[in-house]
């Protein structure tokens, strides 16, 4: 039998608040969404002076990174040439989180530069793995 991995409400505080540091830490003003492997949303915040429109990006973000399982980067470079499936975000930001190869859920960042964005996703990640 395999067992689904499940992202937590702990854990998505828990990633949120890295993320927001590392948002601090680089002076910049970002939405970041965090949603569980169907995409639901589990956490969510609009930092003070993040534009309106970064919530919606940031979660598309998070949605495809947990509905393919990589990154909206790889997405990115796939598709640089042509148009992507509808609804399928391919801009960097997105990270899924997996366990055992296995998607659990995901973070997606808008905001700032989309390598900005992906690595404040990154530490939200990487607070997951500590």
């Amino acid at each position: 039998m395999n067992l689904i991995p499940i992202l937590t409400a702990d854990d998505a505080e828990r990633a949120l608040r890295a993320s927001l540091a590392a948002a601090r830490a680089a002076g910049v003003a970002v939405t970041i969404a965090i949603v569980d492997a169907a995409g639901g949303l589990l956490a969510l915040s609009r930092m003070d002076g993040a534009r309106a429109y970064t919530v919606d990006l940031a979660s598309r973000k998070a949605r495809t990174a947990a509905a393919v399982g990589v990154g909206t980067a790889v997405l990115a470079a796939l598709y640089k040439d042509k148009p992507p499936p509808a609804e399928m975000m391919t801009m960097p930001g997105g990270i899924p989180v997996l366990s055992d190869k296995l998607t659990a859920g995901a973070i997606g960042v808008s905001g700032a530069t989309t390598e900005m964005d992906e690595s404040i996703a990154a530490a939200g990640l990487a607070a997951l793995a500590a």
